[in-house]
């Protein structure tokens, strides 16, 4: 079995490395070009994707880190294999994004209700334009600071300013409420709670957002 561990076995690595870096390979039957932005689907495209990319854009414009026509490339999947292979530990997001890249892949979404979902039991769903400006307020933090500087922050800021940039958490105030009197600690109570500290320190730095990424 050497000619295994010496042919075989490197060849699998590689190309299991190339398909999560290259999400494309995994042949998405469905895609369209929006502007610098390519959306790859397994499901077909349908005609709101363009009014979501537009206020996902409409976000974006509000930071002052924003950049306009900057390329990306989003990966729509429905949360089964494709997802499973692309998102390794990170099954239970809504998406992510990888260093040094301009994709974005989503977890099941829903073009037609504007919804992703994540299947987790409180917070399982969010709006599919509010993840997009979510993912892409990481590629545009990237861009700004640098991607190793972006990688160091701490958490609150790396994922609170996403959340803030697209006005919106997986929980309302009401349902963060009631998920802490219950005694649980979910992943969407976290992001709940990031929001809220970068709303507060943008508050008390005049908002000035350069200075909150330091």
């Amino acid at each position: 079995m050497k000619w295994f561990s010496r042919i075989v076995a490197p060849a699998l690595l590689v190309l299991a490395v190339f398909v999560i870096d290259s999400p494309w390979a995994l042949a998405f039957p469905y895609h369209a070009q929006f502007d610098q932005t390519v959306v790859y689907s397994e499901t077909p495209i349908g005609p709101r994707m363009a009014s979501e990319l537009a206020r996902a854009e409409s976000l974006l414009a509000q930071s002052p880190l924003y950049q306009p026509h900057a390329s990306r490339r989003i990966y729509l999947t429905q949360g089964g294999w494709r997802w499973h292979v692309l998102a390794l530990q990170s099954v239970g997001a809504f998406g992510f994004r990888r260093p040094f890249g301009q994709s974005i892949v989503l977890n099941r979404s829903d073009i037609a209700s504007d919804h992703i979902y994540n299947n987790a039991s409180d917070g399982g769903v969010r709006t599919l334009s509010g993840v997009i400006a979510h993912e892409s307020t990481h590629l545009m933090v990237a861009r700004a600071i640098g991607e190793i500087q972006a990688s160091l922050l701490p958490v609150w800021k790396r994922e609170g300013y996403p959340d803030y940039v697209a006005q919106e958490s997986s929980l309302s105030d009401a349902d963060a409420a009631r998920v802490l009197a219950s005694g649980a600690h979910p992943p969407a109570l976290a992001y709940y709670n990031y929001r809220k500290q970068v709303a507060a320190a943008l508050q008390e730095n005049g908002g000035n957002v350069r200075q909150l990424l330091q």
